[in-house]
């Protein structure tokens, strides 16, 4: 299937993996814990990072998001504590998350393993585990995996003491999905002859960050980097040409009012910088609150890949080179 098929599918995907999570919560008692941490690479981590501020809000002490090999690094020097671990792997087959949450397990650490594939490397390990009931998606560049796993965690921390979730309506999300292609068209445009995209955030934006440059990257081939608003505003401007293209996320007035300053100031230097708001953005998120709002908040991005590898002459399925993942060994098994 093409990677707009899964684009669209991930309204109904992201609600069975809610019911999943939901249902699991209530009979997953975790015990108290020295805060958690939260493992994962790629798109993974990049939903982990979207979702750490739900599971600040539920009690459990302070939460962290680690790659694998810093938890790997932390565990060898006494440095990890006694936290809750949450180690998540949509494919269950990268090799640095399996090896973390071995190793948790081995330390005696409450480790629960949440994948999208029965059978998986992951899944293989037993104990506390959450399969996401995503459906295939054998495709390297994921999307409604991405969307799946933030609203899975999400869910998570609400069982686990976080805020009450709002009621999450599929069709409001449906409804975001054209428009958001429309967007996406509207980017390429001033991409054409891009040397290099920027797409930076705050918190919960810095996640979808991440994950917006990684699609950008993955399936259109073109050089692109998610960073915090933080960093790319102390020096990282000063990379920029006028053939680049930078983009803020910002999540309240005050972040808008700071990235339009910053906009302004590339302007004069005759560089683009676009401040984008995901927290009233009623045309893509269809009226959602926070949490959902940030599903919709992702899709112009996931868009943005798809098309603009199409401008590009390329098919985002397969990736500008294709299995690179074998090849770098981050994989168990070799992924389309």
């Amino acid at each position: 299937m093409p990677i707009a098929g899964f684009i669209n599918e991930q309204p109904h995907s992201v609600a069975r993996c809610i019911a999943a999570a939901a249902a699991f919560g209530r009979d997953w008692a975790a015990t108290e814990a020295g805060g958690i941490v939260l493992v994962g690479s790629g798109s993974s981590r990049n939903a982990m990072t979207v979702a750490e501020p739900w599971f600040g809000r539920a009690g459990r002490g302070p939460v962290m998001v680690l790659e694998p090999l810093d938890v790997l690094d932390r565990l060898a020097q006494g440095a990890l504590g006694r936290p809750l671990v949450v180690a998540l792997s949509q494919s269950g087959a990268s090799t640095t998350t399996l090896a973390a949450a071995e190793a948790t397990r081995a330390a005696g650490l409450r480790t629960l393993l949440v994948t999208a594939t029965p059978g998986s490397p992951l899944d293989r390990l037993g104990g506390a585990r959450l399969t996401m009931p995503l459906g295939e998606e054998p495709v390297g560049p994921k999307t409604k995996g991405f969307t799946a796993s933030v609203a899975t965690l999400v869910t998570l921390a609400a069982a686990l003491g976080g805020s009450a979730l709002p009621a999450f309506d599929p069709s409001r999300l449906a409804t975001a999905i054209l428009p958001a292609r429309a967007e996406a068209l509207g980017l390429v445009a001033m991409l054409q002859q891009a040397d290099v995209l920027v797409i930076a955030g705050h918190g919960a934006a810095l996640g979808l960050a991440l994950e917006a440059s990684l699609k950008v990257a993955e399936m259109a081939g073109l050089a692109a980097f998610g960073l915090s608003t933080e960093e790319l505003l102390h020096g990282r401007l000063h990379g920029m040409t006028e053939r680049s293209l930078a983009i803020i996320l910002t999540l309240d007035a005050g972040e808008q009012a700071e990235a339009e300053r910053a906009a302004a100031a590339m302007r004069r230097r005759g560089c683009r910088l676009v401040a984008r708001p995901v927290w009233q953005d009623r045309d893509l998120a269809c009226g959602m609150v926070a949490p959902w709002n940030l599903l919709g908040a992702i899709l112009p991005f996931q868009w943005l890949g798809v098309v603009l590898a199409e401008a590009r002459g390329l098919r985002p399925e397969t990736m500008r080179h294709g299995a690179l993942s074998a090849e770098l060994a981050i994989k168990l098994r070799e992924e389309p």
